[in-house]
Parts: structure tokens; C-alpha cells; sequence
């Protein structure tokens, strides 16, 4: 019988490999925010005090380069996912070489995606959700299966259908915890003018690691779906690296 698809199983599942492999995925993810870092230093050391228009500015661009980076960061770390499911372990390098060669269909999966949710989200707020959940596994796909930038799209969608609720309930669940660490954050470091920078360098780092943990959580459902539609295998979803 075929493996059910469950928010548990797979949340649980996704803690345990990051975890398993925290140190190699942090490092991957933080190599991958290199821009999104030098542009926060860049930004601080030109701002002389805070500036709400400014910060403002800055942060609209800062959630573009999020978009896209971590696309690039569910690309690398999908096959370190696929490799830890295997029973084995994955080096930098090879997460890195695997992500890099996918770079440029997985960049045009980001796009054309992050412009469809966007656009379910200016028409009404609940299109938005829709789209991301049924978007959620395409950067995986893409990776795994190197279908295309819109058979990646079209291979999200038909693993997602059925399961939009569960999916949902896994987005709304790691941004419910991203949102408590950053209380947390902001209770514990108050920002005023004189941490303002230390401030942003912590939330950049809790950034990464809220990356990291997504990328995993990402291919990990991508590996369920399969698994419970397709019966699919996690050394059949290594294979095709080989």
C-alpha cells in the first residue's frame, strides 16, 4: 500500500532531515543568501540612522531576493532531501553542483510562479493560497524530474490536487513558527537605533535557517506525494541523479 500524505508525517519528516544535516543545509543555505547579506550590510552601513521610507524600500526588494534565492535553496538542498530519505549523505559540493546545474529552469519556475501567486493574491486573498499550494512542489519537480519550466508548474499541480488543505496547513504551520521565532527575537533584542544592526543581522540569520528548514519541508512533500500517488521510491528518486 502506498504511503499517505499527512502534515505530520511530512513536517516531522522534513525536522528530521534538516536536523540530521543542519550544519551541511545551513552553510548551503547561507552561501545561497550571500546577496540577500551583502545587500543588508550595504544597506546598514549606508543608512546613518533609520529611515522608514528607506527601510521601507529596502524591504521590497529584500522580499524579491528572497523569492528567488530560495528557489535556489529548495534546487540545492532537494537533492541533499533525496539522498538523506535514501539512507544516505549528501556533501556541500554535490548539493551545490546538483543546484547549479538546475539553476536556469528552476529561476524560471521562480518567476512564473512568484507572478501567478502574486496575481492570485492582487485578485483576492484566497487565489493566492490556492495557487501557492498548488505551486508548492514545482521548484522539486523541476529539480527531479527536469520536465520544463511550465511541465514543472503543470507536474506541481497534478501531485497537489486533492491535497491543497494539507499543504496549506504546512505553509501556515512553518510560517506560524518563522512568526513565533521572531517574536521571540524582537522580545528579546527590543530595536532601537543603536542595535538596529545587530537586530537585522539576527533576522537575516533566522532568515536562513527558516530557508533551510522550508527547502527540506518542500521536498520532502514532493517525496510523499509520489510515494502515496505513484508509489514512487526515495532510491527511485535518486536514480536520477546517477
Amino acid at each position: 500500500m502506498n504511503e499517505q500524505f499527512g502534515v505530520g508525517s511530512v513536517l516531522g519528516m522534513g525536522f528530521r532531515v534538516y536536523f540530521r544535516n543542519i550544519i551541511a543545509f545551513t552553510l548551503i543555505t547561507a552561501l545561497l543568501y550571500v546577496p540577500i547579506i551583502l545587500f543588508t550590510m550595504w544597506y546598514l552601513n549606508r543608512a546613518a540612522s533609520f529611515d522608514l521610507a528607506g527601510f521601507a524600500k529596502f524591504s521590497l526588494v529584500l522580499v524579491a531576493m528572497n523569492m528567488v534565492l530560495n528557489s535556489f535553496v529548495s534546487a540545492t538542498l532537494t537533492y541533499g532531501v533525496v539522498k538523506e530519505l535514501q539512507g544516505q549523505r549528501a556533501s556541500i559540493g554535490q548539493c551545490i553542483v546538483v543546484g547549479f546545474k538546475r539553476m536556469l529552469p528552476v529561476m524560471g519556475v521562480a518567476i512564473v510562479s512568484a507572478l501567478a501567486i502574486m496575481g492570485g493574491f492582487i485578485l483576492l486573498i484566497i487565489p493566492g493560497f490556492i495557487v501557492l499550494c498548488m505551486l508548492y512542489v514545482a521548484t522539486p519537480a523541476s529539480v527531479i524530474e527536469a520536465p520544463g519550466v511550465f511541465g514543472a508548474l503543470r507536474r506541481s499541480r497534478e501531485l497537489t490536487n486533492g491535497h491543497k488543505g494539507s499543504i496549506f496547513g504546512l505553509v501556515f504551520l512553518l510560517g506560524l513558527m518563522s512568526w513565533g521565532v521572531n517574536k521571540i527575537h524582537e522580545a528579546a533584542m527590543p530595536v532601537t537605533a543603536e542595535n538596529f544592526k545587530a537586530f537585522m543581522y539576527v533576522n537575516t540569520g533566522i532568515s536562513i535557517v527558516f530557508a533551510a528548514l522550508g527547502a527540506c519541508v518542500s521536498a520532502v512533500a514532493y517525496y510523499a506525494l509520489r510515494a502515496e500517488k505513484e508509489g514512487t521510491s526515495a532510491n527511485e528518486l535518486a536514480s536520477v541523479f546517477e
